[in-house]
């Protein structure tokens, strides 16, 4: 393959226009189909009739997706009144849902039908023809837009539904970066006749999710322990850049800028001392095993491994070392050739055994 983001795999993010139809599980099975072995997810679920922005995770991104889903999302939507409303009281109605607000999801839902508060963080309304209102809204995401209009038409006491719903945006994914299932099946096809220039310019790289997020630089002699499970400590930082904060998300790259993984920044980098620094959730490498690689020299070997320098270690004769020839006997002389001695300090030697006398004869 050529021109393929990192190597030779798919890795990345995918920006579809989703069509009114299927479901966002069927667009991920329709790629899965379209680069086999490839891992797909999507961030964050549309209903089968609603449109727009729906990012897909390719490869190592799929395991970014929790934290895609913390970035709000907008969407455009219709929503038809059930009685006559004023405009007064429709606005009223708008600027009254937002904030915080209480939802229930909807009966066809993924998740669990308990109350949850989602914040809306902005809300317009662009046109109104009689009944029929045209809307923006920016929320969180996990924010149910069909509940959101259901709930402002029971506030109004009129009733309302949602009836067309466009999603534009999800976090810095928008519908500027938008490519259709159409645009993937055709790049799909060169990709399986070795071809992977088009679908490499459809693939949003993973670095574009992490655009804002504070990085820290580690050291090339620690990644291979980071690979393995280790977690980051001073000696394997060489710089921090951006200004992070105690407790939030930070990105870890190598000094070539590769992405490592990400985790928690459990100090502030004028507290960094000795303790840990970064306590990692996401790997998004592979594990770098250390070799065993054996030396020219007899009774030697040679510890290789990512960052650390060669270093022969003498192997051990018997269990214990060199010169040592098993338990002393009764009559043996030292480990040194020389007969017992008693005295004081380190040249004192144990005397061999003695039968115990039998105090019991007369």
């Amino acid at each position: 393959m050529k021109n393929l983001p990192n190597g030779n795999s798919l890795n990345g993010f995918l920006v579809i226009d989703k069509p009114k139809g299927p479901s966002s599980h069927q667009l991920d099975f329709w790629i899965k189909q379209m680069f086999p072995g490839t891992k797909v997810g999507h961030i964050g679920t549309l209903d089968p009739m609603a449109t727009g922005v729906l990012v897909m995770a390719l490869g190592r991104a799929v395991k970014l997706i929790d934290v895609a889903h913390e970035f709000p999302k907008e969407y455009v939507g219709n929503m038809l009144l059930h009685g006559e409303v004023s405009d007064e009281e429709l606005s009223a109605a708008f600027l009254k849902f937002q904030g915080p607000v209480y939802q229930l999801p909807p009966l066809r839902s993924a998740v669990a039908r308990n109350v949850r508060i989602r914040e809306i963080y902005s809300s317009e309304i662009i046109e109104r023809n009689g009944k029929s209102v045209l809307f923006r809204v920016k929320c969180e995401s996990g924010t149910y837009i069909r509940t959101y209009c259901t709930d402002i038409g029971s506030y109004l006491g009129a009733g309302a539904q949602l009836i067309d719903l466009r999603r534009t945006r999800t976090g810095d994914f928008t519908e500027d970066q938008l490519v259709t299932m159409q645009d993937v099946e055709i790049a799909s096809e060169f990709y399986r006749n070795g071809n992977g220039s088009m679908i490499a310019a459809m693939v949003i790289p993973i670095e574009f999710l992490f655009r804002k997020t504070p990085k820290v630089v580690v050291k090339e002699s620690a990644i291979s322990n980071i690979s393995r499970g280790a977690d980051l400590y001073p000696g394997g930082i060489r710089a921090i850049t951006g200004n992070p904060a105690r407790g939030e998300r930070i990105l870890a790259v190598s000094e070539s800028n590769d992405i490592i993984g990400t985790g928690k920044l459990l100090v502030s980098p004028s507290e960094i001392s000795d303790l840990k620094v970064v306590d990692f959730d996401r790997i998004l490498i592979d594990q770098i095993p250390l070799k065993e690689v054996r030396d020219e020299r007899k009774d030697s070997m040679v510890w290789k491994g990512s960052g650390r320098e060669e270093v022969p270690v003498q192997r051990t004769k018997g269990r214990t070392g060199k010169g040592y020839h098993g338990p002393a006997k009764r009559g043996d002389t030292g480990n040194r050739g020389e007969p017992f001695r008693r005295g004081p300090g380190p040249e004192r030697n144990s005397p061999p055994l003695r039968k115990r006398k039998d105090r019991r004869r007369v």
